[in-house]
């Protein structure tokens, strides 16, 4: 069979079967970014859950490896790149699928902006303190969105053969400064503390606070599912990709923590806290100025593999909009010679550049990675819990017999409650501007997804199912 189709309007499909278990591990590992969450969020973490840092980092990846569980559970029943929309409507409906939807687009098209303020606002502080080369923030913002989409235009197969070098050299560099740390006995020795809650300044309550930073760095976990269409036996190396993606960065992340804990030093957690480069900072301390700079270099493959996997995803979520034509048509084209959705990544490029540089220009580029990082994870939150709770219903009406109080009940309900916990401690004690409008964004984003879905349904409008199968790129069979 042919690999693409074509439509009467030159309207073209996808590739399909080119990407292996390999790539789809990758996409997801691509987008959690393991070393960004070691360099740029493990200070915040630090702040929160002290010493018992790697122990936080243990607790966050089984509340992640139960939602990637619970993703997976579906996977092995459902085809479909529609992932999250997907599986709640299986459990709810469709206007419940739309509303999540809705809130999981809000989520994930913020990610793009966030990520091109981090490269922008880091690589020109690391330019102007490494090599004494000024370059302004926005022109390397504009620099790396040329960048990944004119590697997506070429190829999703090659981009994401991109994205595994960049992970490759950027985890190996990062790993050689974290084994020489814990080899060498850091700052005063071992910290086996580092793994019991004892080391939290504030016990549990600080770990369940670090467990929000933690949440912000396994974000992406999932999207591997965005490109169901494009991958080998997807009902078997899909649940395979989620779950495995989850638990290799995850033990990466307790032992990066571990590392820079004892780099630090169990008596220097409060400068840890105020750092604004820990891995940096560390680098110059126990290797040398020039092994910081190859430090400074891994984070920037980080950010670009994280956002040749980010593009990579929305490109063809915009893509598949103008597919069914929903948006206009010339969206949904795909190139003669390369098969990629060529206008889709001019489209979506253009107007990451725009959001981008206002949140840029109104907080400095990288306190807009942080406020937009933020935001963008208040907005899974919900979309998780949703996720979970429909396991639990779809199981119990589609598959009865397969149904398992451990794994379809108990699971979920676990991994619901810590969702749970996250919210609260995200918004309690209230944040500071302008993080405090933050948590009403995301408000106002379900009751808008609310509206529209029942106005829709009033007037039994066929675009309300249409619209998120398309939207979500449910291309996949029912079970």
């Amino acid at each position: 069979m042919s690999t693409t189709t074509a439509t009467a309007d030159g309207v073209n499909e996808l590739k399909r079967n080119v990407l292996g278990l390999p790539s789809a591990m990758v996409m997801s590992i691509a987008f959690i970014s393991p070393t960004i969450g070691v360099i740029f969020i493990s200070a915040l973490i630090g702040g929160q859950a002290g010493i018992s840092s790697p122990f936080a980092f243990i607790l966050g990846t089984l509340g992640i490896a139960l939602m990637a569980w619970t993703l997976a559970e579906f996977a092995k029943r459902v085809t479909s790149a529609g992932g999250f929309y997907k599986f709640v409507t299986l459990a709810f409906g469709s206007q419940t699928g739309f509303i999540l939807g809705v809130l999981l687009l809000f989520a994930y098209v913020l990610q793009s902006p966030l990520n091109i303020n981090l490269f922008g606002g880091f690589v020109s502080n690391a330019l102007q303190t490494d090599f004494g080369i000024v370059v302004p923030w926005w022109v390397l913002m504009v620099g790396v969105v040329v960048l990944v989409g004119i590697l997506g235009w070429y190829s999703v197969h090659t981009s994401l053969k991109f994205s595994i070098a960049f992970v490759i050299a950027e985890v190996t560099v990062v790993a050689i400064l974290l084994l020489l740390m814990i080899f060498k006995g850091g700052d005063s020795g071992q910290i086996p503390a580092a793994f019991t809650p004892s080391g939290s300044p504030t016990g549990f309550g600080g770990i369940g606070k670090a467990f929000v930073f933690i949440v912000f760095a396994f974000f992406g976990f999932e999207s591997c599912l965005t490109v169901a269409e494009e991958v080998k036996n997807p009902r078997k190396n899909l649940p395979i990709a989620l779950v495995w993606s989850v638990l290799l960065t995850g033990l990466w992340f307790a032992i990066a923590m571990y590392a820079v804990v004892v780099g630090y030093g169990a008596s220097h957690m409060d400068t840890l806290a105020a750092a604004a480069a820990p891995v940096h900072d560390l680098a110059v301390r126990y290797i040398g100025n020039w092994y910081s700079n190859l430090v400074d270099l891994a984070a920037i493959s980080a950010i670009i593999a994280v956002l040749l996997a980010i593009h990579t995803a929305n490109f063809r979520l915009l893509y598949a909009l103008g597919r069914d034509g929903l948006l206009p048509r010339a969206l949904g084209h795909t190139h003669p010679t390369y098969k990629t959705p060529h206008v889709a990544i001019i489209v979506y490029s253009i107007g990451t550049l725009i959001v981008g540089g206002i949140a840029g220009y109104a907080w400095g580029p990288m306190s807009a990675f942080g406020n937009i990082g933020y935001l963008s994870s208040l907005g899974m939150l919900p979309v998780f819990i949703v996720t979970n709770l429909a396991l639990i219903v779809f199981m119990r009406r589609q598959y009865p017999h397969e149904f398992s109080p451990i794994l379809h009940g108990l699971f979920p309900i676990v991994s619901i409650l810590i969702f749970i916990a996250a919210i609260w401690l995200s918004i309690v004690p209230w944040p500071a501007a302008p993080l405090n409008t933050f948590p009403f964004i995301v408000l106002a984003v379900i009751v808008l997804a609310v509206v529209w879905s029942m106005v829709l349904k009033s007037s039994n409008s066929p675009v309300l199912k249409r619209l998120g199968d398309v939207l979500f790129m449910d291309g996949g069979q029912k079970p």
